[in-house]
């Protein structure tokens, strides 16, 4: 009876990446997935907003001070978690199961074993790592408490968000996002119990947001012990394969570059905006949470479009696949042209929500009003880049991964600060993700002359009829 409920669940997400209406196959997969990202940023945002209740900027700022150690731990780990889950889109769409289940074991087991050593040298490190991360003496007692109980919890965060990577590739998406809201939810609930109920203040924030992914954790790793999966993640499936780990580091070192830059961007932005003051640090750390809504709902939509773009290139049904690409990005930018909107004029509203200073709330407005202007190109900038990686265009992915934080941004980063001050800090945001989206467009472009160029040939290939002899 479980083999037959379970084929059929199989053959359902079979259905929905190969032969469901395209336009209903994106909202199916997407849909979970963005509503998982909505919840995931209510949980992100849910350590500043009560933090930001004790009206201490010093506390807010050494939250934001802290978050890129944890981001740069969970990129070397999402080197497996994420290459595995395009290795394994194109493995069933070409009927390769067992294969992809030696993915799904590589990937799992190697992630585990990067994030408990990096965590481990995140734990020895922090004190040095977070005066590097631009921590100040007002800052750097609160930045050291979270960041000290986040790192023992590095493996169960990083697991958490690995399994749920390795699920989408299998187009179950509704899993990903139960797993995702479960544990965001326990969060939130948590969050006040342990900041003012036991008056832990920082720390209890982090004790919070370590149990809540524990939790996850474990709703996901039940998933593959009930043997719901397509695929299995057990230590029997792993085994060190040079071809495995070669085409996972082929497209995912890529994106890894990108994830590393951009957390070394964060860090740099940090110490650029202490030069300002530890206010400006509180101010765009609350904005990036306070706008980020915008762009992980557009990250949900991408992500999941990314078995239905990876399962039908493996399939080679590139009119599908082409068809995915063109309808994804005009959703994800009609959603945040709207974003946009309303961050621009109730931009002081969205800072009072975290604290109530006016330095704070002024330098946060001002940045806000500068990064909406570039909100709108993230829609195409996400779907695209997602797009590569489900593909394995390593070349394009890696370009594009140095090409927002490498060659735009952190250099916009210097640029402009020490040419404008405050307002060339605020716009450099602004420039990295306009310029990523034209280079993105540009790549598009080419990629599909070439996929319609072979869906061309494929076409005139039965068409063609032998000779006779008169």
């Amino acid at each position: 009876m479980q083999q037959t409920q379970q084929l059929s669940t199989g053959q359902d997400r079979i259905y929905i990446l190969e032969k469901m209406p395209v336009n209903k196959a994106i909202w199916k997969l997407a849909l979970p997935t963005m509503t998982a990202m909505l919840i995931q940023v209510i949980y992100n945002m849910t350590d500043t907003f009560y933090i930001g209740k004790l009206n201490d900027p010093n506390m807010v700022a050494g939250i934001v001070i802290t978050m890129p150690i944890i981001f740069i731990l969970q990129a070397f780990g999402n080197v497996f978690a994420v290459g595995g889950a395009s290795l394994i889109s194109r493995l069933l769409g070409r009927g390769e199961r067992e294969e992809a289940g030696k993915v799904a074991a590589v990937a799992f087991w190697s992630a585990f074993f990067v994030f408990l050593v990096a965590g481990a040298i995140g734990f020895i490190f922090h004190r040095p790592i977070l005066l590097f991360c631009g921590a100040s003496p007002n800052t750097i007692g609160y930045a050291a408490s979270y960041a000290l109980i986040m790192l023992t919890g590095t493996p169960f965060i990083g697991l958490q968000h690995a399994l749920s990577g390795l699920l989408r590739s299998e187009g179950a998406t509704k899993e990903a996002m139960i797993g995702m809201i479960s544990g965001s939810i326990l969060n939130m609930i948590l969050d006040p119990v342990f900041i003012f109920g036991f008056g832990l203040g920082v720390a209890g924030a982090a004790v919070a947001t370590v149990l809540s992914n524990i939790a996850g954790f474990c709703y996901y790793l039940s998933f593959y012990l009930r043997k719901k999966s397509l695929v299995s993640i057990s230590p029997k499936k792993y085994g060190f394969d040079f071809a495995i780990y070669k085409d996972i580091f082929i497209i995912r070192i890529p994106a890894s570059v990108g994830m590393v830059l951009m957390r070394i961007g964060a860090t740099l932005t940090n110490v650029v905006a202490a030069g300002f003051g530890d206010n400006v640090v509180a101010a765009h750390g609350v904005v990036i949470r306070a706008t980020n809504i915008a762009f992980m709902i557009t990250m949900g939509l991408a992500q999941g479009c990314q078995p239905l773009m990876g399962y039908n290139y493996g399939a080679k049904k590139y009119d599908r696949l082409v068809a995915v690409i063109k309808r994804a990005p005009t959703i994800g930018t009609i959603i945040d042209v709207s974003f946009a909107v309303i961050f621009y004029f109730l931009a002081d509203t969205w800072i009072r929500v975290f604290i109530n200073d006016p330095e704070v709330i002024y330098y946060g407005v001002r940045i806000i009003h500068a990064m909406v202007v570039a909100l709108p190109f993230i829609g195409i900038q996400m779907v695209l880049m997602t797009m590569f990686q489900s593909l394995g265009r390593a070349f394009e992915s890696l370009i594009i991964s140095l090409g927002r934080q490498g060659l735009f941004y952190i250099p916009a980063l210097f640029l402009f600060s020490n040419l404008w001050g405050f307002n060339g800090f605020r716009y450099s945001h602004t420039f990295g993700d306009i310029a990523t989206t034209c280079l993105s467009l540009f790549f598009f472009f080419r990629l599909r002359r070439q996929l319609l160029a072979t869906m061309t040939k494929a076409e005139e290939k039965p068409r063609k009829e032998p000779a006779y002899s008169s």
